[in-house]
């Protein structure tokens, strides 16, 4: 509790013992301040990004906003949006990975396909399962390296990824890696 000074009657304020874990800091704000310095340099890249774009965004928002409109930025977003959503009704080539499980081995093999947009934007994003293929799908011959392993005719491999992905088109089918029997 405050003491009262004797000559002018006038209560002191308390004396708060320091704190020895915070670096000899004499006030609580202080402290804090330290320990969210730190915090802050440990916290996730995507934290740190988003604390950097509220300290920066924030007074060029200010500014921004007195030329230009909420509105218009909302409608500028839509407009976008649409014309991203109608340019992916059209027919692109792309090259997108497809992982192949053929009989318990797995392996990725990268693919040249055709089809609409937006089939080609689910299927490059999407991560489901591998394909699941058989011994008995495939035309293989064994390894001219190594002895105990197969290579697969990239042919066949493409006719059975084909006949399991009707939805696009498979032009061709990327450097294909042996696999151990």
């Amino acid at each position: 509790m405050a003491e009262k000074d004797i000559r002018s009657g006038v209560q002191l304020p308390e004396e708060r013992p320091v704190d020895e874990g915070t670096f000899g800091a004499k006030d609580e704000g202080t402290a804090r301040a330290a320990d969210d310095a730190a915090t802050e340099r440990t916290a996730p890249w995507w934290k740190r990004l988003l604390a950097w774009g509220e300290r920066i965004g924030a007074p060029v928002w200010k500014r921004l906003r007195k030329f230009i409109s909420v509105p218009f930025l909302v409608m500028l977003l839509l407009s976008f949006s649409l014309w991203y959503a109608i340019k992916l009704g059209y027919t692109y080539q792309a090259e997108i990975p497809v992982s192949v499980n053929v009989d318990g081995r797995v392996f990725e093999v990268n693919c040249m396909v055709e089809g609409q947009g937006t089939r080609l934007f689910a299927k490059r994003h999407s991560k489901g399962k591998p394909l699941e293929l058989s011994w008995s799908d495939l035309d293989v011959s064994p390894s001219a390296i190594n002895p105990g392993w197969v290579v697969i005719s990239p042919y066949s491999l493409q006719n059975a990824i084909s006949a399991r992905n009707t939805d696009i088109k498979f032009l061709s089918v990327g450097p294909i890696p042996e696999i151990e029997l």
